[in-house]
Formats: structure tokens, sequence, C-alpha cells
């Protein structure tokens, strides 16, 4: 199971009742959390009937009565399966039947008096979040209608200088998503997502790239990358491969795989790292991010961290998503662009496994976070347009790996045995995704499938590992 937050709100409830509707109201307005139910599971991790009806109509229940999406998973809590409601924060007061409640300290209390002008008034407080700060010099007329159109799912051709019942029904989706203010203007998160040059209210609202060579100080040529935040992704993943990188055309080959020369990391986990920068990023710095290429890596640097109780380790694991702009990443939600469950450093992991490229390195500092893909160095000086003096010596050692391989390491010494190098990949690939079968983990690892299966049984027999459900149907869960 996942890295739970412990900072996050957790209620139980032995089964979902009416009253739950009242606990996720509440949950929502303290800013999200989680709902644990018991769950009706037999011997071969199969969910029952009745378990598997209620699994399927809570997130359709949530929404007709509190017009806010949840999520639902099966999930081990305590070596019980239990339902997980994931309940993400409401971007404004959320009622219930007409009563607001917000749930503090294990209990869900109705909110009156002036505890509930505070709720309702957020604005009389002095901190109010970057994302939701308003824009005062920008109105609706100001936003790409493209990018409104296809994240409210209107019409493109919707005059909103005329078609004012329409034009009103906009501005409430976007308020309620936090993109909009009630008086019409559009907030920070509002501009970055849908302005075709939020760069214009907000400083350093770009992204910057440049090429390096083999050492630091100036680059030697550089871009600055424009747009609304999905553009600005977009923009820059297609300049760094047709612009900074080598073609590597010649070696889309599978087979040339484990070939010298290759290892350049994949279109999509470069796309997954510069959006989870973007996205983010602390928007206050008023520094862009920033995208260093050099002959040996290519170095994502953000100003914003996760949560300073989190070490690189723990980010290059499973865990949950905690947001520094989270109604901008429940926007991209939205839109499909992000899923917003924390497998951000997961799916670039694996893209890479899968593509022989070399894993992401994580550096987290007191205030940015850099995510740096090594390169293949040959490739890189064929394709370098000066010379940029010596390379350095070595290339960049991941300083940290993840939790569950540490952990591994140690209950093997423990034990009096040791690990192999293919050990401890096959326990990276199923931390990630414990549904991978044994053929695609050979694949991917260009090993043989006994082989797997021997790193299997030593897992399992360490206990590192157990297997939930059938070898047919069923999961590896990381212990």
């Amino acid at each position: 199971m996942a890295t739970k937050d412990s900072s996050l709100p957790i209620a139980r409830r032995s089964t979902w009742r009416d009253d739950c509707l009242e606990l996720v109201c509440g949950i929502a307005n303290a800013g999200g959390g989680r709902l644990i139910l018991d769950a009706d599971v037999d011997s071969r991790g199969v969910v029952k009937r009745k378990t598997n009806r209620i699994m399927k109509s809570i997130p359709s229940t949530v929404s007709q009565a509190l017009d806010l999406t949840c999520a639902v998973e099966l999930v081990l809590d305590g070596g019980q399966f239990c339902l997980e409601v994931v309940i993400p924060p409401a971007p404004e007061p959320l009622s219930y039947r007409g009563a607001f409640y917000f749930y503090q300290d294990g209990e869900n209390r109705l909110m009156d008096g002036d505890a509930l002008d505070r709720l309702l008034q957020p604005e009389l407080e002095p901190d109010i979040k970057w994302e939701m700060r308003p824009v005062v010099q920008a109105s609706l007329d100001d936003l790409n209608l493209g990018l409104v159109a296809r994240f409210t799912g209107t019409s493109r051709d919707t005059d909103l200088t005329t078609a004012r019942d329409e034009a009103t029904a906009i501005e409430e989706d976007l308020r309620h998503a936090g993109l909009m203010t009630g008086v019409g203007t559009p907030t920070n998160a509002g501009i970055l997502l849908l302005h075709d040059r939020p760069h214009q209210y907000i400083p350093g609202a770009t992204v910057r790239i440049g090429f390096f060579g083999g050492r630091g100080g100036t680059p030697v040529f550089e871009d600055e990358i424009c747009g609304s935040l999905i553009e600005q992704v977009h923009a820059t993943v297609e300049a760094l491969f047709d612009k900074y990188l080598p073609d590597p055309s010649p070696r889309n080959d599978p087979s040339s795989r484990n070939a010298p020369g290759f290892g350049m990391p994949p279109r999509d986990a470069v796309h997954e790292a510069i959006l989870n920068a973007v996205a983010h990023k602390n928007y206050d710095s008023g520094t862009p991010v920033q995208v260093s290429v050099f002959t040996d890596r290519i170095c994502i640097d953000n100003v914003g961290r996760p949560p300073r109780t989190w070490t690189a380790s723990a980010l290059l694991g499973r865990h949950t998503s905690r947001p520094n702009n989270p109604n901008l990443v429940a926007a991209l939600r939205r839109l499909g662009v992000i899923d917003g469950w924390g497998n951000g450093i997961g799916s670039m992991r694996l893209q890479c496994i899968e593509a022989g490229a070399a894993e992401p390195v994580i550096e987290l500092r007191d205030d940015e976070t850099m995510v740096c893909f090594p390169l293949d160095t040959d490739s890189m000086l064929v394709s370098s347009i000066i010379d940029n003096g010596p390379l350095p010596s070595q290339r960049p050692a991941r300083s940290e790996v993840p939790e569950v391989q540490v952990t591994a390491r140690a209950l093997a010494i423990q034990h009096n045995t040791s690990l192999t190098a293919n050990d401890e990949k096959v326990l990276a690939m199923i931390d990630i995704d414990g549904r991978l079968t044994a053929p695609r983990i050979a694949k991917n690892l260009n090993i043989s499938e006994s082989t797997v299966r021997r790193s299997f049984r030593r897992l399992r027999e360490l206990g590192l590992v157990e297997r939930i459900g059938s070898d047919k149907s069923g999961f590896w869960q990381v212990r």
C-alpha cells in the first residue's frame, strides 16, 4: 500500500451509511483526506458482491450530493483489506443539505457562528494561498476561449459577450474549480492554466532551457518557453528533443537497447518530469523552471519541494500526492493531463527501465527539487556543435535509492545472504507496479523468465514481497 501522509485527516467507519456524506463534506472542508471502510474479501483477495457494489456506487453518490470527485480503491490497512475513499480538498466551502461540516481531531463538527463565518469568508484570513489570489488586471474575456472550452466542456464558438447565461455558467464552473473568484476575476491558477501568456501577470511563469555542454557557467545557447502551462510542457519537450538532444532514431530498434551508445531517456519520462516541475513549483519565487542540458545529463530544476519530512528515497518509492498547488493539480487531473495519485516518479522510473535507460536521479534541497536524467555521453559529444572543454570525470552518482531497496539490503544482511542486481531490479519494478508479469519484467530487463521467477522466490523467502490473489489474476505486494 502506498505511503500515507499522516497530516491528512483519516476517518474510519465499518460500512457506508447516509451520514458518511456529512463526513466526506467535513473532510473536504478540512483540506481533504481519507475515509476507511471495512471490506468483505474472500481468501483469494477477490472483493465480494456487496463490497463491490458499495465500491462502485460511492463516487457517483458523492458527486451527486456534493459535486465532488473522489476515488475508491481496495487497500491493505493493518493487514486487513479495506476500502479507501480518497477525498480531495474542497475548492470552496461545501455544504450537505444546507449544513456545513468540518472534520478535525477525529470529530466531524457542524459549523456555526464565528467558525462558519471564517469557513465561508476565507478572504478575511490574512494568508491566502498563492494559487487562489486574484489577478485583478484580467477577466474572463482575457482567457483563451479554446482552453476554457476544453476545461468546461462548452462550445468553442460561444460568444461570451452575448450569451450571458452561458458565460455565467462558465464563470461558476471556473469559480468552483478555484480558477476564478466570485467577482469574475481569474485567480493565479486560472491565469496559469487558461491564459496564452501567463508570464505577463505572473513573473517567472516560463521554462528556460540551456545547453551547457561539458561544463557549467554560461549556456552555449538557450531558449525561453512561454504560453499556457500545458503548452509550456509540450513546447519544452519538443524543443529538447528537436534542438538539444541527438536524434535517437538509429537506436529505435529494441535489439540495440544494450548496445554501446544507447541510453537516451524516453520522451514520456522527460514529459512527466517537466509536467511535475511546472505543476508543483512555488510560483511566489518568480523563478522559471530551469532545464539544463549537459553532455552527460539533463537536469530539471524547480523552486518548490515535497513536504520536508520526505526524503528523496521516499519520493522514489510509492507515495501519496501532496501538491503545492492543489487547485492547479486538480484542474490538470480534470483535463486528463495528470493523474493526481503521486504516481509520476514511479511512471518515470518504469519508462526508463523499459527503454533501457538509466533511472532518473532525484535531489531535494531546502527549497528546490531537481530531477536528473543521465545521458549517453558519446552521442551527446557527437551532437555538440562546439568544443566545450573536458567532460566531468564521472557522471553524478545516485545519492538516494528507494526505501524499499534500502530495507531489502538490510534484511538480506540479517539473513546472512545478499541480493543480486537482478533481484533489486525486479523488486524496484514490482514496487512501482505489482501487476507486472514475469514475461514483461524479463523483456524489459533483458533477462530470462526463469531468472525473474528465481528473484520472485528469493524476495518472497526474505519476506520482502507477498502474492495477493491467484498466480493468474493476483498481484505482488511489497511489504
